[in-house]
């Protein structure tokens, strides 16, 4: 229909150039001003922008995937460098706290994402050939799945459909950034990467005990410096001082005897 009351084509107007341009857009007083209700900078988008901080519009960078909470609560203090996306999207919302946290989330207006924990544990690839050594400690899921005796004698009918589980027999592929975290440590004994002096396999084991026991006394030390003097530690149970309360030998009710007298 409005092709045939004004089939108007090819025209462009001077606001639209305005806008495109940004111009009669003056800059901020001072930079640090909030802007989260301006326009997206186009020239910011295509690195032209030369008003840096006191530019009137926001400098939006186009990795950012989530919404920042504390935008949403309008305490975010940290404006276009923030890390985190200030703008209001549905599809980008932070994950909910007490449905991640508790499974379960009351408030049924509730704008943030609600992912199922345990969607978002992967399988554990070690226990799915046969064997981890983290067991119940694993960060990912154990499935139990019982083998198809016709894969196992060698074939199945059913393929890739079958109901029962395929055994392979491979190496998984190692996560790349536990790859990543594992090339930063340096042994300190024979100075390669990928592993930690403890677990040297070119350390002698006598060099390796001696090793142990020197963190060990560490450690120990460490904790028996944080402790007081005996002769500063007051007992809650018995209120006398030169022993802790699980050292105590009056038990319990020893308050009752120390406040009666």
């Amino acid at each position: 229909m409005q092709e045939v009351v004004a089939p108007v084509y090819n025209i462009t107007f001077d606001i639209e150039v305005a806008l495109d341009q940004q111009l009669g857009a003056l800059p901020l007083p001072f930079p640090g001003m909030d802007k989260s209700g301006s326009a997206t900078c186009v020239f910011h988008l295509r690195h032209q922008c030369n008003k840096g901080t006191a530019c009137p519009f926001r400098h939006v960078r186009g990795d950012r995937t989530v919404v920042c909470k504390h935008w949403l609560r309008g305490l975010c203090k940290k404006g276009d460098d923030c890390e985190f996306l200030h703008e209001y999207d549905m599809s980008k919302m932070p994950e909910c706290y007490f449905y991640s946290k508790f499974g379960q989330c009351s408030n049924k207006e509730c704008p943030f994402l609600h992912i199922d924990p345990e969607k978002k544990m992967k399988d554990c690839p070690w226990y799915d050939r046969g064997f981890c050594r983290h067991g119940p400690n694993c960060k990912n899921r154990h499935v139990r799945r019982l083998i198809c005796q016709s894969y196992v004698n060698g074939f199945c009918i059913e393929g890739p459909s079958c109901k029962y589980q395929h055994p392979k027999f491979d190496l998984p592929v190692s996560d790349p950034v536990q790859l990543a975290k594992k090339a930063s440590i340096v042994c300190h004994f024979c100075g390669e990467t990928g592993h930690k002096v403890l677990n040297c396999t070119k350390m002698p084991n006598n060099v390796k005990m001696e090793q142990i026991m020197m963190n060990q006394q560490m450690n120990d030390a460490s904790i028996g410096d944080q402790r007081r003097p005996l002769d500063q530690v007051t007992c809650y149970k018995c209120g006398e001082k030169g022993h802790y309360a699980n050292k105590c030998t009056k038990g319990h009710l020893a308050f009752l005897s120390s406040s009666a007298t």
